[in-house]
């Protein structure tokens, strides 16, 4: 039998006069019709069953779920089944993966069409489990033309796309999607997932491959899409000095190679353009911090040293996610930035991209950095990174010593809820110990209600609960069964620590 490629499936599948995805519907179903009672949905009209069905889907973010549902819905009754298919919300989720088939292609064309006008989310996963990291790019089985196809059959309904994510192994892909988008209209876009999964491209040193790909491409042309508000780029880059990116609220940037991010100045003006921006992440690199910083040539000095020392104010910013490789790197672009308004705050060290680094990740000057200019928990002209209006905080994987614990957590005053992920124990012992702005014995973060631990010595913990026995915030417990022993668990029962649930998932570990 041959084996036909995406292109070759496309073709084919445009030619064929597709049977509805549930044609036996009616013979399974039917039969049975006079022996079952009359429900009370069939005295419901169309228009209100129709909503009804279109509810059934806004209890999930699961969109494999969300494609699985109108299928089910379609096969309870002839009624039911012609209700759903006329109602276009119902089929406004296209999943596609590698690798791809006749059947996942057959059901997205049959997807598109009952849509009818209907806003679209699209994932295309081309993933390859089996991928070696070691080969060529030219070498991995979904190739640029079959992102060519595929973008072929979607670009029709360019104008319906609401939420687009794409995820793939190499860059050939991206830089199709970004090459066939760039004069598009995303007249409904609101989110924007862009994801080239290597994680090797943020450790330190390295830079962008393959290099003949390396120059950028403009996002969208340059053409603003009015409605977009959510940006993900995940180890992708584009042409940052004519970046199409205004009033975000959510922009993330993942995995950069350290060659191919933005200049400070392309940063600044980008985060300029973006004023009501809530959620900000940087995961390995941000933008680069030259002493010459590039810029247009209609940039005069003055401007250029202007972008070189000031710091930019992210006024709404209320969570900041920041990922780091290179300690040196993070202390200067966090002396940078300004977060007035932070409420959540992640920091997290990235052990998992070069075990050979683990020396170069020490947090302390992260830490001393967060806490020097915050004596009194206000921000300063200097540094203003309000650690006392911080609510929510998690560290994954940092490595400091218990005084640097200690000072850090000592201005956190209004903390809720603190996670550990594969943190240091000298975490929990500085949580147990006396805050130096008290003259009582009482343990600093006096607010903190809920802990979630993962990788913690279980007796350091014990020993933070009875130091904290004595204030009158009960403190919940959240960690991993598997690393308590029932004496363990019985000793911190008796302490007064409630295990919520256990957690089976590490957040830690990297997802892209």
């Amino acid at each position: 039998m041959q084996v036909m490629n995406t292109v070759e499936i496309i073709e084919k599948l445009a030619n064929e006069d597709l049977p509805p995805t549930t044609m036996n519907a009616r013979r399974l179903f039917g039969s049975f019709s006079s022996l079952l009672k009359l429900p009370p949905s069939s005295r419901l009209p169309n228009e209100l069953l129709s909503e009804i069905f279109l509810l059934s889907t806004q209890d999930t973010e699961d969109r494999v779920e969300m494609v699985l549902t109108p299928v089910i819905l379609s096969q309870v009754s002839t009624r039911w089944r012609n209700v759903a298919i006329s109602t276009g919300g119902l089929w406004n989720t296209i999943i596609i993966t590698f690798p791809t088939s006749h059947q996942q292609l057959s059901r997205a064309i049959t997807w598109l069409k009952r849509s009818r006008s209907a806003p679209l989310d699209i994932l295309l996963d081309f993933r390859d489990p089996s991928w070696d990291w070691d080969l060529a790019e030219s070498l991995h089985a979904f190739r640029w033309q079959d992102m060519e196809a595929i973008l072929r059959l979607l670009m029709t309904h360019v104008h319906r796309w609401k939420r687009f994510e794409l995820l793939t192994d190499t860059w050939a892909p991206i830089f199709t999607f970004l090459s066939y988008t760039r004069r598009a209209n995303f007249r409904s876009l609101e989110s924007l997932s862009l994801h080239r999964c290597n994680a090797f491209f943020a450790s330190k040193g390295a830079t962008f491959a393959p290099v003949e790909m390396r120059k950028p491409v403009q996002l969208f042309g340059g053409h603003v899409a009015e409605r977009l508000r959510r940006v993900t780029l995940t180890g992708v880059h584009v042409d940052w000095a004519a970046s199409p990116l205004y009033n975000l609220t959510k922009l993330e940037f993942r995995y950069l190679a350290s060659d191919v991010t933005p200049s400070m100045g392309e940063f600044s003006s980008m985060l300029a353009e973006c004023r009501h921006l809530r959620h900000l992440t940087i995961i390995g690199r941000g933008p680069r911090i030259d002493s010459t910083p590039t810029s247009s040539p209609s940039t005069n000095a003055g401007q250029q040293e202007r972008s070189l020392l000031s710091v930019i104010e992210l006024p709404h910013v209320t969570e900041f996610v920041f990922g780091f490789s290179d300690t040196d790197y993070a202390v200067k672009l966090l002396a940078r930035l300004s977060f007035p308004a932070i409420r959540k705050f992640t920091l997290e060290g990235l052990l998992d991209l070069d075990p050979l680094a683990l020396l170069d990740l020490d947090a302390t000057p992260i830490l001393e950095l967060l806490t020097s200019h915050n004596p009194s928990s206000k921000p300063t002209r200097s540094f203003p990174f309000p650690l006392s209006r911080i609510h929510s905080l998690k560290l994954v994987a940092i490595d400091a010593d218990t005084p640097t614990f200690l000072r850090f957590f000592n201005d956190l005053h209004e903390l809720a809820y603190l996670g550990l992920y594969k943190t240091k124990d000298d975490a929990i012992k500085a949580l147990a110990q006396p805050s130096s702005e008290s003259s009582s014995s009482v343990p600093p973060c006096p607010t903190l209600t809920r802990l979630e631990c993962h990788d913690i010595n279980a007796m350091q913990l014990l020993d933070l609960m009875r130091a904290r026995s004595k204030l009158s915030q009960p403190v919940h417990v959240s960690i991993r069964s598997h690393e308590l022993s029932a004496e363990h668990r019985s000793e911190l029962s008796d302490a007064g620590v409630q295990i919520l649930h256990d957690c089976a998932e590490d957040i830690s570990k990297p997802q892209h």
